[in-house]
């Protein structure tokens, strides 16, 4: 049996602290999750930074340039396998392919959208490329499409943004159906869903279409408080796009509801707005119906 001098003992305690400090970086390693390789990482932030740049370009309507970076995105993230990414981005795509109003290109894309997202068994997803299939037969006049899309609930989704734009989605069919009350009653959902999601841009489009139907019913004060509350949620988010149509439905109710003054103010907002974000068929439209009002040319302050 080998033995150790007491020399050696004191020698073994001295190195505790330091074998302990090993083991304890070792099994830190072990237990904490893989960090994903640097270049993955920096590809993956590329495209996201792309299909950041897609959305901002689609918000002034440079559609072409929208879509060359949501291609770009498309390219890194099927090249990473990264299934989510590659379903966001070929949703971008067909939103890009139905603003420039190729329907045919944007139902192909939400198509091959929604296979990729049932292949991969995300619930949310599925959903998302379900709703945008629903949106763009309701665009195309077949509500009764698009209500098949939104009650399939396999899988279900029940919170979030996309409960929301779902909900949403459900309102705007059945009114087209004939049924206001049913849409109503889904819009609000479609509100208290996305608060709770903290959504702010799915309650802006809940409450402007809410106050379409008001509008559209001669409700004009109940159509002028919703249109307002969108308008205070997109300002929320910073959402120029929503700012503008918001200020533009409010221009629209005042105009029918007889308030003149009030509708040349969100007229005159609406037409800077739209201008600013290079919106410019639809800014001339805004000064157009601006000089109808005041009678005099309008100018750029």
């Amino acid at each position: 049996m080998i033995r150790h001098s007491r020399g050696d003992i004191r020698t073994n305690r001295s190195a505790l602290p330091v074998l302990l400090f090993i083991l304890i970086v070792f099994f830190s390693a072990c237990s904490s999750p893989p960090k994903e390789p640097e270049p993955v990482f920096t590809r993956r932030n590329q495209a996201d930074s792309m299909m950041a740049q897609g959305h901002t370009m689609t918000d002034s309507l440079q559609l072409a340039a929208a879509r060359a970076s949501y291609e770009g995105a498309l390219d890194i993230y099927a090249s990473l396998d990264d299934r989510s990414g590659t379903v966001s981005a070929l949703l971008a795509l067909g939103r890009n392919s139905r603003a420039a109003g190729d329907a045919d290109s944007a139902r192909n894309l939400y198509t091959h959208a929604e296979a990729l997202a049932v292949q991969s068994g995300d619930a949310r997803l599925i959903r998302d490329a379900m709703n945008h299939r629903a949106d763009i037969a309701l665009r195309s006049g077949d509500p009764v499409t698009a209500w098949e899309y939104l009650d399939d609930t396999t899988p279900a989704v029940t919170d979030g943004g996309i409960r929301a734009a779902q909900l949403r989605l459900m309102g705007s069919v059945k009114y087209e159906l004939g049924s206001p009350d049913e849409a109503n009653d889904y819009l609000s959902q479609a509100v208290n869903a996305a608060l709770i999601a903290d959504d702010m841009n799915e309650a802006a489009q809940a409450w402007y279409k809410m106050a379409s139907i008001a509008s559209l019913e001669a409700r004009f004060d109940d159509a002028e408080a919703l249109a307002l509350k969108a308008l205070e949620a997109d300002k929320s988010g910073e959402y120029g796009p929503g700012i503008a149509a918001d200020l533009r439905a409010l221009a629209i109710i005042n105009t029918k509801s007889g308030d003149i003054v009030e509708a040349e103010d969100y007229y005159r907002r609406a037409w800077l707005a739209l201008r600013a974000l290079g919106r410019t068929d639809d800014a001339e439209e805004a000064r157009s119906e601006l000089e109808k009002m005041t009678g005099e040319p309008v100018v750029v302050p």
